[in-house]
């Protein structure tokens, strides 16, 4: 997620031009564990002034392009989309979430800008001071911008556990690692956490301290993972590979997982100081419908920037200029939008109703505020509603009013299957992130629902939530018959066909798994690309007890595995992601 001021091409040159053999040696400019934000904002909540333009923030992140579109590509809203709409708005960027907060709290905008996570962070310490935040729009989610790099033995995030992570206080990458951990059985005290002011290499003189996650991988050999948007990833992982050591990157450092993988865990939001909605609700929900509007409007743009050329390239230098401070940064502008995925009206109605997706406003405000309150980073649960919109009025005038629907394919199961097939062992532990496992008794070949809810529901919210992954759905038979066979000095034929025939039985299971576990979710209206779901039957190949000595043992090695694994999503190429 490129969070920060500097991106591709601005952040390389930058890199390029302080890398010096002192950076390496640079101390760590580590901070104490981040405070509530409710110790850390001053004073009590003022007015907003209702003279002038109404200030909006914006952040340095791709979906804000689409909030610059509907001002006119400018921070004036004069013959804009919000101007249409009746508008007065003043756009200002600021991607220091405590400053922007305390100006939110001080009046000069009714408006707040950040993921989830620092939303919820701020709700707190608003509700302590008497008026609440309210999250009404729903700009993206991170699909690929946001990365977790490790050095070490570390294959699974459940290697984590006992290791030094560092992170940005009060950043976005905080939701993103309470998740992952959580999803491998871990908590925030399993690991270390090490704090850091800035997300990536700061405008201002750090005088020769790192300051950011990744810098301070490179000063700090004791950091076992850092959270890094993904420029820096790719710097510490010799472009996305295993660091060398060579330039600015650290040796023997791997991306372990990005959210193109886990993209459904940062969402990005606009909230609102309740009482300015309550005096101003006709002016928010105007402000709602002109995002939704732009936001249609830029991804048709970029649908036709062949034969608009000319708009797309002044839109895309108006964003580098208020995002990125220079005009000329057209292509790193455009290289934003690739970090997001915008979610339009119906990933707003699907996100703030529940309508079709685990992955909601509900859940994820759950998730985050348990994940705080063990931090310590809120005191108690805090009130956090929206905004309740009638998203039949807030269709009009858009195009796709429809409900959440599918992307193309994702993966080719052919070469998938293909790959299994040549590659079964090595395979099986590469790029995997998380496994979770049913069993079942001899002979049986259907697994109801009545029997496997509890399972599939486990399955279906690991698939929402990492929506970029592919589902490897391995069937397993136990080996102990074929043991027999060959202690009693069967022919080869018939232990081959033993073999043979546990492969094939393995595979129908897995198949009518995969059959089932689609049944469910299609049930709870949960719409799933299927090409993700891979049916593999290994037989005897990867026994859990081999040989089985109890019953129990005996058991446990027939069994289907909903293996997760991160891939690059492409349908003529079927590789790890680079």
């Amino acid at each position: 997620m490129k969070r920060a001021l500097f991106c591709h091409t601005v952040l390389a040159l930058f890199v390029m031009a302080i890398a010096t053999n002192q950076a390496i040696a640079q101390r760590v400019k580590y901070l104490g564990t981040p405070k509530s934000l409710s110790t850390v904002l001053s004073g009590s909540p003022k007015s907003v002034s209702s003279a002038g333009a109404t200030k909006l923030p914006v952040i340095t992140w791709g979906g804000d392009i689409a909030t610059i579109y509907a001002n006119g590509g400018s921070t004036t809203s004069k013959g804009s989309s919000f101007d249409n709409e009746g508008l007065e708005i003043e756009i200002f960027r600021e991607d220091n979430f405590v400053t922007q907060a305390q100006k939110c709290l001080d009046g000069e905008t009714p408006y707040l800008r950040g993921t989830m996570g620092m939303i919820n962070m701020a709700a707190s310490a608003f509700a302590a001071k008497g008026v609440n935040l309210v999250p009404f729009y729903q700009l993206t989610w991170s699909t690929g911008g946001d990365a977790m790099v490790v050095r070490g033995n570390i294959k699974r995030v459940r290697d984590l556990r006992g290791k030094k992570i560092t992170l940005q206080a009060y950043g976005p990458h905080l939701e993103y690692l309470g998740k992952v951990l959580a999803d491998d059985g871990l908590t925030f005290r399993d690991v270390t956490l090490v704090w850091l002011p800035d997300l990536t290499l700061p405008p201002y003189d750090t005088k020769g301290m790192a300051t950011d996650p990744a810098s301070a991988m490179r000063a700090d050999p004791t950091i076992d993972a850092a959270l890094a948007i993904i420029p820096d990833a790719l710097a510490l992982t010799s472009g996305g590979n295993v660091g060398t050591g060579a330039e600015m990157s650290v040796k023997g450092a791997k991306i372990l997982l990005t959210t193109k993988t886990a993209s459904r865990i940062i969402a990005d939001v606009y909230a609102v100081r309740s009482d300015y909605l309550e005096r101003n609700r006709s002016e928010v929900e105007k402000l709602t419908h002109g995002l939704l509007r732009a936001q249609e409007a830029l991804q048709l743009l970029q649908q036709q920037k062949s034969s608009r050329q000319a708009e797309n390239l002044q839109l895309l230098g108006k964003a580098a200029d208020i995002l990125l401070g220079s005009p000329q940064a057209t292509a790193d502008a455009e290289a934003l939008l690739g970090d997001c995925e915008f979610v339009g009206y119906p990933g707003n109605v699907a996100f703030f109703t529940g309508q079709g997706t685990l992955r909601n406003f509900e859940r994820l405000t759950s998730e985050i505020q348990s994940s705080l309150l063990s931090l310590g980073l809120l005191s108690a649960k805090a009130p956090l509603n929206q905004a309740n919109w009638d998203y039949a009025k807030l269709s009009a005038g858009l195009k796709n009013t429809a409900g959440v629907t599918l992307a193309k394919p994702a993966f080719d199961p052919k070469k998938v299957e293909k790959k299994l097939a040549v590659e079964t062992e090595t395979w099986a532990e590469e790029g995997t992130l998380f496994l979770s496992e049913i069993n079942f008794e001899p002979n049986q070949n259907d697994f109801p629902e009545s029997k496997y809810a509890v399972d599939f529901q486990k399955a279906l919210e690991l698939a929402q939530t990492y929506a970029g992954a592919l589902f490897v759905v391995e069937g397993h038979s136990d080996p102990l018959g074929v043991l027999k066979a060959r202690q009693q000095n069967e022919s080869p034929a018939v232990i081959n066909q033993m073999i043979q025939s546990a492969k094939n039985l393995s595979y129908e299971r897995a198949q009518a798994v995969v059959k089932s576990f689609l049944a469910y979710a299609k049930r709870r209206s949960i719409a799933l690309d299927e090409s993700r779901f891979v049916p593999a039957g290994l037989g005897i190949n990867s026994p859990k007890y081999n040989p089985p000595k109890t019953k129990e043992e005996w058991n446990a090695n027939r069994r289907v595995v909903f293996r997760l694994k991160q891939v690059e999503a492409e349908l003529t190429e079927f590789t790890p992601l680079q």
